[in-house]
């Protein structure tokens, strides 16, 4: 007889950024504009200015749309630069760059 292994809760499994990545997937299935949804306002940088957006505004559109199940990708160049997104943005937002020092990183690294 086999013995049987204690349940645990899913989210005891994730961390945080697994966590806010099913927040927004729920946020924008539940919303019934999906297409029209403003990952910008999900992700609390509403407040951006527009240059920024502008910036990272592909990054958005693909981080909405594998959100929503479009696609899945494994790719770390992918992950990277998500994580360089939102470090400049963390970075402007708390004043340790200027805006155009983050628009010129993140406009850098597209090119790369």
């Amino acid at each position: 007889m086999n013995t049987a292994t204690p349940l645990t809760h899913p989210a005891e499994n994730l961390n945080s950024s697994e966590i806010t990545a099913n927040t927004l997937r729920l946020a924008l299935i539940t919303d019934q504009r999906v297409q029209d949804t403003d990952i910008f306002a999900l992700l609390g940088w509403n407040d951006l200015p527009d240059a920024l957006r502008n910036a990272i505004r592909s990054d958005m559109e693909a981080y909405r749309d594998e959100l929503l199940g479009l696609y899945s990708t494994c790719d770390t160049g992918v992950k990277n630069r998500r994580k360089s997104v939102s470090y400049w943005i963390r970075a402007y937002r708390q004043g340790m760059c200027s805006e155009q020092t983050a628009v010129e990183a993140l406009s850098a690294t597209i090119a790369v």
